[in-house]
């Protein structure tokens, strides 16, 4: 899932760290979108999956190049 960290109110010249708050940003809105998975009541009976796609957010600053865009995981269907 490609997203775009740009901003319509960016500088020509965007500080890497910009990049990083941003990705982070997000990153963070996906994992608490999905807490409910690793509850113990989780429904969905894949709560192994979703905890390999959380651990896969949260080791994701480690892989990404600063930039623009971010490809994060998609999400266990």
């Amino acid at each position: 899932m490609i997203i775009n960290l740009t901003s319509d109110l960016d500088p020509d010249d965007v500080p890497a760290k910009w990049w990083l708050e941003r990705m982070r940003i997000y990153r963070d809105g996906l994992l608490a979108q999905c807490d409910w998975t690793q509850a113990a009541d989780d429904p969905t009976g894949n709560a192994a999956e979703w905890a390999t796609y959380r651990q896969t957010l949260r080791d994701f600053p480690a892989t990404w190049t600063p930039s623009p865009t971010a490809d994060f995981p998609d999400p266990p269907a």
